[in-house]
């Protein structure tokens, strides 16, 4: 027989040693069981934007080598302008003290690909006195080649695999279902991105294998953006003929 304790730190009551260790292994307990079959990759939070001669990377948090690690927002003194900066989270081995177990980290912006022990956080290049845009209109205005930060390589810690931002998946999801006339397939994989983030490599795999009619196989980051690309101005250029053909609305 098991028993499962929660300490309750009732009034009066002699703070014991027991109750803080229950305390704190339980939350790495719960993500460990949660999240034990996902690869390494972004979790939440990470938001970029840049400000007079500043990028600020806000708090987040990811999951690496079965832990859950969190960061503090940060700013980064910037002036490399016209050039394509890939910002990173760079994670070292734990160190441990007696009383902690540390996991240095460093935010790096970075003129090249992330390297080992790295996760990218977005990429952007920016002209000096411009804005950093994060309004997309549309899928391919995710990868302007000026001004705009770039979510589609951004590794998301996913069942089974690392999967894409769950933000790009929620502008498809849009697109698609603005279509009245959008396939059941992508009306149902729209529903699945704006109701149940983030959605797993394998589902995505498999949606994209069926919708193109192409054998099930992995696929990088760009490949599932083209793809997705490709579906979602198919379905406007199909709304776009019908109503050309319907002609004008009468009221």
């Amino acid at each position: 027989m098991q028993n499962f304790a929660e300490p309750l730190f009732s009034k009066g009551r002699v703070l014991k040693k027991e109750s803080l260790e229950a305390l704190r292994d339980f939350p790495g307990r719960l993500a460990k069981l949660g999240l034990a079959d996902w690869r390494d990759g972004i979790l939440y939070g990470f938001g970029i934007s840049y400000e007079r001669g500043m990028i600020e990377v806000c708090a987040g948090a990811v999951w690496y080598q079965g832990q859950v690690v969190l960061t503090e927002t940060q700013r980064i003194p910037f002036r490399a302008y016209e050039q394509q900066i890939t910002v990173c989270l760079r994670l070292h081995p734990v160190a441990a003290t007696e009383d902690f177990s540390i996991r240095p980290l460093e935010l790096r912006l970075k003129n090249g690909e992330p390297g080992s022990g790295e996760l990218e956080l977005g990429r952007f290049r920016l002209s000096e006195g411009a804005r950093l845009r994060k309004d997309y209109k549309d899928l391919r205005d995710c990868r302007t080649a000026y001004n705009t930060l770039d979510i589609t390589q951004i590794p998301y810690a996913g069942a089974g695999g690392i999967t894409v931002s769950p933000e790009l998946l929620r502008i498809f999801a849009r697109l698609v279902l603005e279509h009245t006339d959008a396939l059941e397939l992508d009306v149902q994989f729209a529903f699945l991105c704006l109701n149940h983030p983030p959605v797993s490599r394998e589902c995505l795999l498999r949606y994209l294998s069926r919708r193109m009619g192409e054998p099930y196989r992995e696929l990088t980051h760009s490949e599932i953006y083209e793809r997705l690309v490709r579906i979602a101005e198919a379905g406007n250029r199909g709304m776009q003929h019908n109503k050309r053909r319907e002609g004008p609305a009468v009221f």
